[in-house]
């Protein structure tokens, strides 16, 4: 049998190195991304049938020992072995089914769109002469990094 357990901090408790990450992330280029959560992932591979006994001893073992209740939050998956995946796409699996449960509504594609559409207005009111100054900004910025 499988367990799969992640951990990560509550959305009330700030998240230092998500934050660093977020940051990092936008400074690459990715300035849709709002907001990282920085966590755990534990895979244990169990013996035994009992999955009724097994989850409550393992829910008891997370909030005791791999979890900090406090100021983390865990969520415990647990069912038989499956074929190996790889890790990207476990715990793309594993987010997806965290965060279904939650309230969080993520960023609608009309939002970042918008954004887009107010730049484009931006852009036709400059000058041809402002555009080219702009750009000539940018080259220096790309030539410095």
């Amino acid at each position: 049998m499988k367990a799969e357990i992640i951990v990560t901090p509550k959305q009330s408790v700030y998240d230092p190195q998500g934050d660093a990450v977020r940051r990092a992330m936008q400074h690459l280029g990715m300035e849709c991304v709002e907001s990282v959560r920085i966590g755990k992932f534990i895979e244990l591979e169990i013996s035994g049938k009992n999955v009724e006994k097994t989850r409550v001893k393992l829910d008891q073992i997370c909030k005791d020992l791999l979890s900090n209740p406090v100021i983390e939050d865990y969520v415990l998956k647990l069912g038989e072995a499956k074929t190996p995946v790889s890790a990207a796409a476990k715990l793309k699996a594993l987010i997806e089914e965290a965060t279904d449960d939650d309230d969080e509504i993520p960023l609608p594609a009309s939002k970042i769109k918008s954004k887009d559409k107010a730049k484009d207005k931006s852009d036709k009111k400059k000058s041809k002469k402002e555009k080219k100054k702009d750009k000539k900004k940018k080259d220096k910025k790309k030539k410095k990094h």
